[in-house]
């Protein structure tokens, strides 16, 4: 099953999130409950997010719409920083730690 076989139905908030599919087995749908972390999971398997509440899609025009370049002398952002990113925003001391540093200045 590939992510194009996955429906994904995001609430803003993370409460009431889900995620289904139709089980190739016995072509059923199967829908079950997803949290934040699931969410994640399943966008970086490459799963499109859709939300049934319109209010929270943003319309833009693509043509207006800077590309993005690497603009600086440091290394290009990688998947690793994003999964490395990914766990650190999972870690709650790391994200109190943060806050207090911030706080600090």
């Amino acid at each position: 099953m590939g992510p194009d076989e996955v429906r994904l139905n995001v609430v803003r908030g993370g409460r009431g999130s889900s995620y289904g599919f139709t089980c190739p087995t016995c072509l059923l749908d199967v829908e079950k409950p997803a949290d934040r972390r699931t969410v994640a999971i399943l966008v970086s398997a490459g799963v499109d997010p859709h939300s049934s509440d319109t209010s929270q899609l943003e319309t833009f025009d693509r043509d207006e719409i800077e590309p993005l370049g690497h603009h600086s002398a440091e290394p290009a952002f990688t998947i690793d920083d994003v999964i490395d990113f990914h766990f650190l925003l999972l870690d709650d001391r790391w994200i109190e730690e943060s806050l207090a540093e911030i706080r600090s200045r």
